[in-house]
């Protein structure tokens, strides 16, 4: 299989998955109503679509100039390493505080929000480390 092939097979599987995650969320979170709510389906599937656009219009670079050299992958590291312990100790502070201020019980959904803004922040961070 050339690499065109595999690259087609690829952007199939994940598109396949993350719409099969998509409309599995919304059975779940619908579960209990006893009813599929079908407008989720195009939100989902243009949500995908806008995702992988980015990808699909991506140029390739000419040459054999590498995505990644050593300069990069020293400053990934240094970068991971500083989010590990800033995110540990910050969520460990956070914590701490919480409890101090007489807070016994954290809602799932608060938590939810907080990883995601987590993940985003590590995600835009990795953009900026990226472009040095």
């Amino acid at each position: 299989m050339n690499k065109n092939k595999l690259q087609i097979v690829m952007f199939i599987v994940l598109f396949g998955s993350i719409i099969f995650g998509g409309l599995l969320g919304v059975y779940l979170i619908y579960k209990n109503t006893g009813v599929f709510h079908s407008e989720w389906i195009p939100a989902i599937i243009g949500g995908v679509l806008l995702g992988f656009i980015p990808m699909l219009l991506r140029k390739k670079r000419g040459g054999t100039i590498p995505d990644v050299d050593e300069r990069s992958m020293m400053l990934y590291k240094k970068y991971f390493m500083a989010v590990l312990y800033l995110v540990l100790f910050g969520s460990g502070a956070g914590l701490l505080i919480l409890f101090l201020n007489g807070v016994k019980y954290i809602e799932t959904g608060m938590l939810i929000i907080y990883l995601m803004v987590i993940y985003m922040l590590i995600g835009l961070g990795v953009l900026v480390v990226k472009r040095l």
